[in-house]
């Protein structure tokens, strides 16, 4: 399910120009009207005052291949708003499978190869939950691979705990991150340093990670942590939802790839 709402839930309003935030707050105003007229990019920029440049830069931070596919993304987001849905334990229930299904959509498969073989190629793996609220996610993925046998030590965002784990990396020591946020200066030191030891880091997040994670990350996986389909202030979905979700997706893949 492609949303230009829940790729925007990725991005930090701080890495958004001025001329990218009009755009913005007028597509999010006008979203059924441009959707029913169809219009082109170049009325777009137009009737949002900016020009083609700020609309393509937009599109592209966000990952959307495009003017058209930012035309079927908007579609989507309309065609849900309308939704008619009973106002009862359902929203609940929506609210999961939505989430889900926008993530499916987001979640890249060839990083997960890419990160089963990061995991079966690190003498030692560290698993980090950056907040508290992720510490379920993240003591489920540390137990399963204990049990499958792997060396694996769970953290918290401690400093000095993290600091003395990261001065005793061996080269190829895999450090797995997940956090909700993506531009934490504290943690893209700590993935830098990681990085300067010849260790591996593999980062989680719900928003698009900030530069200096994204040059020295051995790979990122964003997730959308906020659901959007759903216009109901009474339904809250937990954060987590969407790293345990990544898990059950990482398990499944590690179980059924070829081991050498």
């Amino acid at each position: 399910m492609r949303s230009f709402l829940a790729k925007l839930s990725t991005i930090e309003e701080n890495n958004l120009t001025t001329r990218e935030l009009i755009i913005v707050d007028y597509i999010k105003s006008n979203s059924k009207q441009i959707v029913e007229e169809n219009i082109k990019i170049d009325e777009l920029a137009r009737r949002a005052k900016t020009g083609f440049s700020a609309i393509y830069n937009l599109l592209k931070k966000m990952n959307i291949d495009g003017y058209r596919d930012f035309m079927i993304c908007l579609a989507n987001d309309v065609e849900h708003a309308e939704l008619n849905i009973a106002k009862n334990d359902e929203n609940v229930a929506n609210g999961y499978i939505n989430l889900i299904k926008q993530n499916y959509t987001l979640i890249k498969k060839a990083n997960l190869v890419k990160t089963i073989n990061l995991i079966d190629s690190s003498p030692r793996i560290v698993i980090c939950y950056w907040e508290g609220v992720l510490r379920g996610p993240a003591m489920d993925l540390s137990n399963f691979f204990y049990n499958q046998g792997v060396n694996v030590t769970l953290l918290d965002s401690d400093w000095d705990s993290i600091n003395n784990r990261i001065k005793n990396t061996q080269t190829n020591d895999l450090y797995i991150f997940l956090t909700k946020y993506g531009t934490s200066t504290h943690l893209s030191k700590v993935i830098e340093a990681i990085r300067k030891q010849k260790g591996k880091s593999i980062f989680i997040s719900g928003k698009v990670p900030s530069k200096e994670v994204e040059e020295n990350a051995s790979l990122v996986h964003t997730l959308i942590v906020d659901g959007v389909e759903i216009n109901d202030d009474n339904v809250l979905i937990s954060k987590s939802l969407p790293f345990h979700y990544f898990n059950d997706l990482l398990i499944y893949h590690y179980l059924n790839s070829e081991k050498k």
